[in-house]
C-alpha cells in the first residue's frame, strides 16, 4: 500500500464505499426474493416452518457468490461516472493523471475483492448446496402429508387407495379437525370419521400412520345390509412405507478438492464454472473503467444505458457457453474461460475507440498544430 498515491487511496476508498452499498441493495433485494419463495416452500409442504431460517440463509449464501461480480462492476461505473459528473476527472488530467492510473487504482481495488470470490466460490458456495442438500433430504423424510393438504378439499392419498377431506386445520402444526376418510380393508369398504387427526411416523420401522382420534367407522358394500359400526378413542391408519434414502449430493455440492482430481467431464465443467466468477469480477472491471467514462456533451453517466446492455450480454454470453459445455458444442479445454477474455478485448477496443476519437477533437488537433 506504500506505493499507492494519494490519488490512488482515494479512488479505492470511492469505490468501496459504493461497493459496500451496492452490494447491501442487493442483497436485501435478494434476501426478500428469497424470503417469499421460501414462504412459499414452506406452505406448499416442501419444507417445515422450523427450518425458515436455516432455508433463507442457505439461498442468501449460494445467491452472495453471483452478486459480487455485478456490484462490482456497477460500483466502478457509479464511482468513476460520479467523478466525471462533478468534473474531479478533467482536474485530475489536468494535473497529468492520465487514464492509466484509473486502471491501475481499480485494479488494485478489485484484487481482494478476487480472492475473497476465489475463497467463497470454492468452499462456501460448494459447502452451501451440500447443506441444502443435507436439509432436502431430512425434509423428504420428515415430511408430513399434512403439509400437501389442503383443508375444504377431497384428496386422495395411499395412490387413491384412500379419499381424504378435512374440515378445518387444528391449533398444532400438522393437525386437521373434522375429518372424513373412505378407504378399503380387507376387501371391504369402510367410511371413517373423526373430530381431529395427525401424523406419526415410526422410524425404527420406517412406517407412516394417519392417526384418528375420537371417532367412528363403518365398514359394508353399498347396497347389501350387513354394515358394522364402531366408535374409537384412537385408529390408526398406515399411510406408507418410508425409504431409507441418502442424501444425494449434486456436483454443484462436491468439494473443490474432489472436482480438482478428477478427470469425470462434468466435475471438469463444474470447477470451470466456480473459477469463472472471480474471473468475471476481473473481466468487468476492465469493461466498467471505459464505459463509464463521459466524454463531453455526453451528460451525467455517458454509458450508463450502454454498461447495462454490455452486462447482461457478457452474462448471457457466459450462459452459453455453459450450455456449449453440458450440450459437448464447445471442448472442455476451452470450456468458459474465452468468456473474460472477450470481455477485456472488448474493453481495450472501447478504450482505442476513445483515445482516437479524443485525437481527432478540434482542441487536441490545434494542441498537437502548436507544438509541432
Amino acid at each position: 500500500m506504500n506505493s499507492l498515491t494519494l490519488i490512488d487511496r482515494y479512488l479505492i476508498r470511492e469505490l468501496y464505499k459504493t461497493f459496500l452499498g451496492v452490494t447491501v441493495v442487493l442483497v436485501l433485494v435478494i434476501f426478500a426474493n428469497n424470503f417469499v419463495l421460501s414462504l412459499e416452500k414452506i406452505v406448499s409442504g416442501q419444507f417445515s416452518s422450523d427450518v425458515l431460517l436455516q432455508l433463507i440463509s442457505l439461498e442468501l449464501l449460494e445467491m452472495i457468490n453471483f452478486i459480487i461480480p455485478p456490484a462490482f462492476f456497477f460500483a466502478i461505473l457509479i464511482s468513476l461516472g460520479r467523478l466525471y459528473r462533478d468534473s474531479e476527472i478533467i482536474a485530475m488530467h489536468a494535473s497529468g493523471v492520465g487514464p492509466e492510473k484509473f486502471y491501475k487504482a481499480y485494479l488494485i481495488g478489485a484484487i481482494p475483492v478476487i480472492f475473497i470470490t476465489l475463497l467463497m466460490v470454492l468452499y462456501t458456495l460448494p459447502w452451501a448446496h451440500y447443506s441444502m442438500a443435507q436439509l432436502e433430504a431430512s425434509q423428504d423424510r420428515d415430511n408430513t402429508t399434512f403439509a400437501s393438504i389442503e383443508v375444504g378439499k377431497f384428496q386422495e392419498i395411499q395412490k387413491g387407495k384412500t379419499v381424504l377431506f378435512a374440515a378445518s386445520k387444528g391449533n398444532e402444526p400438522g393437525e386437521i379437525r373434522d375429518v372424513f376418510i373412505q378407504n378399503r380393508r380387507n376387501g371391504k369398504l369402510g367410511i371413517i370419521t373423526a373430530k381431529e387427526a395427525y401424523q406419526l411416523v415410526d422410524q425404527e420401522n420406517n412406517q407412516h400412520y394417519l392417526v384418528l382420534k375420537n371417532g367412528y367407522r363403518y365398514t359394508g358394500e353399498p347396497g347389501q345390509n350387513t354394515y358394522t359400526s364402531s366408535s374409537f378413542y384412537e385408529y390408526g391408519i398406515r399411510i406408507r412405507q418410508l425409504e431409507k434414502k441418502q442424501a444425494k449430493v449434486p456436483v454443484k455440492a462436491l468439494p473443490t478438492s474432489e472436482l480438482f482430481q478428477s478427470d469425470n467431464p462434468l466435475h471438469r465443467m463444474e470447477m470451470q464454472f466456480r473459477y469463472s466468477i472471480p474471473l468475471a469480477v476481473l473481466a468487468l472491471t476492465f469493461l466498467a473503467i471505459p464505459l463509464s467514462r463521459s466524454m463531453p456533451r455526453q451528460g451525467i453517466y455517458g454509458r450508463m444505458l450502454v454498461a447495462f446492455v454490455v452486462y447482461f450480454t457478457f452474462m448471457n454470453i457466459h450462459k452459453v457457453a455453459e450450455k456449449w459445455m453440458e450440450d459437448g458444442d464447445s471442448p472442455l479445454w476451452l470450456g468458459m474461460w474465452w468468456v473474460p477474455f472477450v470481455a477485456v478485448a472488448v474493453a481495450i477496443l472501447i478504450e482505442m475507440r476513445d483515445r482516437f476519437a479524443y485525437l481527432l477533437t478540434p482542441k487536441a488537433v490545434i494542441r498537437r498544430f502548436r507544438k509541432a
